[in-house]
Parts: structure tokens; sequence; C-alpha cells
């Protein structure tokens, strides 16, 4: 079989509602009410397959109508779901959220208990298909346990994704078996316990990392950027977005672009070149309402990001 990248992680149907101009916070809002394939875990699967990568995705689905929808998403998308499993009399995971009229999140449901049968066991079956992969990327929608074991278990370069600040203490007793982490700042903060309040700070949260065993550290700052920094090396790249419609599925959009640099140059590329390639996909993913974009592909990345150095 030739190269390949496996992600574990989550599979979810999302249900979006997206404010027109105006949003009221306690009302009803005019705007559209969207349903889509989602999922961390999913949405960097069809990110990177949209980026020419050979994927699959190790998840678990229901046996519901939701399911069945997840399916053929997945097929129609060249995720591959051959290591994946419906759960009978289970509901599919689902996640329901609101934007505002600027774009961002206001609130979020997730119902996510069926990755509960994400196990050590379940993962075990699939150990040699995983560690066939060339990367592996994690999203810690899985249980601590589930995560510490394939931090533990896979020999392929381990790619995190911490999800949320509620989640992201599930990978703080492996960081030395990471090879690649993207937290945001507030994700930084808590594995760190540094303040983040400015990029200087940031270098500091990110240099502890690395003195835990992260081999590379990819902090999200928001409007600032992202700040990349490998063994000593520290560059902050800044947004390329001209035009923020939805920002929800950036950084998923990022973390597939960093899995992307490293599949097809290896550590060969400058930081700031890989840095500068997560920020261009990451401008044509949040002109989307959806969690990833229809735009999306390599030849759009490359000519955003040659924009971009010349700006």
């Amino acid at each position: 079989m030739k190269d390949y990248v496996v992600v574990v992680g989550g599979l979810n149907i999302d249900i979006a509602g997206l404010s027109g101009d105006v949003y009221r916070e306690k009302d009803s809002n005019i705007g559209e009410v969207t349903i889509n394939i989602g999922g961390v875990g999913q949405n960097i699967a069809q990110n990177l397959t949209k980026l020419g990568t050979p994927t699959h995705l190790v998840t678990v689905y229901g046996d519901d109508s939701f399911g069945k929808i997840a399916q053929m998403e997945c097929k129609k998308n060249k995720i591959g779901l051959e290591n994946a499993e419906q759960i009978e009399n289970s509901r599919s995971s689902i996640y329901l959220y609101v934007n505002d009229n600027e774009g961002d999140l206001v609130t979020g449901i997730n119902d996510m208990k069926i990755c509960e049968n994400i196990t050590p066991e379940f993962l075990a079956k699939r150990l040699d298909f995983i560690n066939g992969a060339k990367i592996v990327v994690v999203d810690c929608n899985l249980s601590q346990e589930s995560i510490e074991w394939l931090c533990e278990n896979v020999t392929s370069p381990i790619y995190v994704d911490p999800v949320s600040v509620a989640k992201v203490d599930r990978v703080k007793n492996v960081l030395d078996k990471i090879h690649t982490l993207k937290p945001n700042e507030l994700e930084a903060e808590l594995l760190t316990g540094i303040k983040i309040t400015d990029e200087a700070t940031a270098r500091e949260a990110a240099k502890a990392l690395n003195e835990k065993g992260v081999k590379n550290v990819y902090i999200s700052l928001g409007a600032q950027g992202i700040l990349c920094v490998k063994e000593g090396e520290a560059v902050l790249v800044k947004p390329l977005a001209k035009k923020i419609v939805s920002t929800n599925g950036a950084g998923d959009c990022s973390m597939a672009t960093l899995v992307w640099a490293r599949f097809n140059h290896g550590e060969e590329l400058p930081l700031e070149e890989v840095g500068t390639y997560t920020q261009a996909a990451a401008s044509i993913n949040v002109e989307s309402p959806l969690a990833v974009s229809p735009e999306l592909n390599v030849e759009e990345v490359l000519k955003r990001a040659e924009e971009g150095k010349k700006n």
C-alpha cells in the first residue's frame, strides 16, 4: 500500500445556525441552518483528501440515519472508513452550534458519547494498520486512556489537535510522545501554566512545551496569526484572511495543512513556509460557512501562500 495518513478521532453530523447581519442574544435570529458532516477528526481527514493526501479515518458511527449520511459523505470525500466501525443500537455523534453575524462561535453542544467506543481494545485491533501510516493524527475527543495508549504504542509521528480547553489535559502525561502539537493560546496556557498575553509569552509557552518533549509546536493566536516553534527556532506568521464568514473548522484546516506539508516534504520545509501554508489554507476556510471549504485545494493554497509572501 502506498503512503497514507491515519486520523483517529470524531466523526460528527454538524447542525449549524448561522446568523444574518444582526445577532441578538437570547432571541430568535434570522439566518441559515445547515446540516453537514463534521467532527474534528473527519474535518482534518476531509481537508487532507482535498489536499491530495490518501487518508483513513479510524472512528465510530451509529446505525441511525445520520450514520448512513456519514458513511456516504466519507465515501464521496475519499476518506477511507475500512478501519472504522458502525456501532449497533447507537446514535451517531452530533455537534450543534450557532455562529454570530461576525462568523464567531456563540455556543455549541456536542453529543459525542459514541466516541467512548474508541477504547484501547478497539485501537489494538487496528494497531498494525495505524502504525503503517506515514503520519498519525489524534484528536482529543478520544478519552485520556485511549490517547495515552496510542502515544505509548504508535511508532509513526503523532500529531495532536487538543480540540478544546476542556479536553487538552488529556495529553498532559504524554507530551514527550507527541511529534507536533497545535494548541490555541488558552490550551497552551493550561498545559504550561504560562499566561499568554502577547507573542513573547506565547514563545515562552512554546519553549516550555518543547522542554516537555513536544518536537514541533504551533500555537494559534487568532488575529495575531500562528506561532511556529521547532528546536529553538520560532516565527510568527500573520493571518492572510481578507474576508471571514465563519471561523468554524479553521483550526482543523490548519492541522491538516501541517500534516500535508510534512507528508509531502518531510522535515525539509522552512518553518516560516509551513506556517504560511497553514495561514493560506485557513484563509480559504474562513471564507466558507462550512467547516471544510469546497474551494480548498493544493493549487489555491500555493497561490495564496505566494501572495502572502509578497505582502
